[in-house]
């Protein structure tokens, strides 16, 4: 899309309160699809561990070990999905919570983003410290729209989730003996 005009201060601080929500908003869905997806990856798991001397007549050997072991890497990918979600919604909320304390008259932008590079660990520090390059060229919408691609993240990650459930169930069916 083309602009016609710079975007004003006031239009880029509302699309970083635009990003942000949408990301929340995109983040606590996937959390509930990805978090009801597990617990039906680990209810058929279980039925056949708790079941493992009638499933193994069904079975062909190895069936369980791959089942589990792709429940592994679905339960890794679903840890690094949760740990984006809680800085999603952290953020989220933390944005709202900013939003209710007025802005100091006297406020230096650059000491204040600074101040937040200087209190965050790295790897947040290595992202705070490029979106507070873009706020500082006048990008204000920067910290929503990292927020924006974080949940994003997170839909690649429940995606893989998503495929890694699908080939479990495709094993397990082609295990199968008829």
């Amino acid at each position: 899309m083309n602009q016609q005009r710079p975007i004003s201060t006031d239009e880029s601080v509302y699309l970083g309160r635009v990003f942000l929500t949408m990301g929340a908003q995109v983040s606590s869905g996937l959390a509930t699809f990805a978090g009801w997806m597990l617990i039906g990856f680990a209810a058929i798991l279980g039925t056949l561990l708790a079941n493992l001397d009638k499933a193994a007549k069904y079975l062909a050997p190895n069936t369980l070990s791959t089942f589990a072991e792709l429940f592994a890497a679905a339960v890794f990918l679903h840890l690094v999905q949760r740990y984006s979600a809680a800085v999603v919604a952290s953020s989220a909320a933390a944005g709202k919570e900013v939003e209710l304390h007025p802005v100091p008259a006297d406020m230096q932008m650059a000491v204040l983003l600074d101040s937040m590079e200087q209190a965050v660990l790295w790897p947040t520090k290595w992202l705070v410290r490029r979106s507070n390059r873009k706020i500082l060229a006048g990008d204000i919408a920067a910290g929503g729209r990292l927020i924006l691609v974080l949940a994003q993240v997170e839909a690649w990650l429940v995606l893989g989730q998503l495929l890694i459930a699908f080939y479990a169930a495709w094993v397990l069916a082609g295990a199968l003996r008829g």
